[in-house]
């Protein structure tokens, strides 16, 4: 018997939600770490909702013990933490005075 899941049970992806701010990080981060595979996967995070203005990409409380920094123009644009392997992003900061949730429920 083959399984499948209800495309309810699929977790939606931040590029979905959110596309602008999705490529926006890919560039920065193609721009400040050039080779780096944590630009490429991006495209596949999911999205867990945004909590205390954090949008979170992996369920609340996941470690995030590395913070990569993105700047535009010498100005820090977003702060992304980062798994305990390196790999994965887990929430992202927006700090430059976009508001996060009124981005999001605008792209629903």
């Amino acid at each position: 018997m083959e399984s499948r899941e209800s495309p309810e049970k699929s977790p939606m992806r931040l590029v979905d939600v959110c596309p602008d701010l999705a490529g926006e990080m890919v560039a920065l981060l193609r721009d400040s770490h050039p080779g780096d595979p944590i630009a490429d996967s991006i495209s596949s995070l999911p999205f867990h909702g945004i909590c205390r203005n954090y949008v979170l990409t992996a369920p609340e409380g996941t470690p995030s013990p590395w913070v990569i920094e993105l700047e535009r123009e010498a100005e820090t644009v977003f702060l992304l933490g980062v798994d305990p392997s390196r790999s994965v992003v887990t929430w992202v900061d927006v700090v430059d005075g976009r508001d996060p949730p009124a981005a999001m429920s605008r792209q629903s």
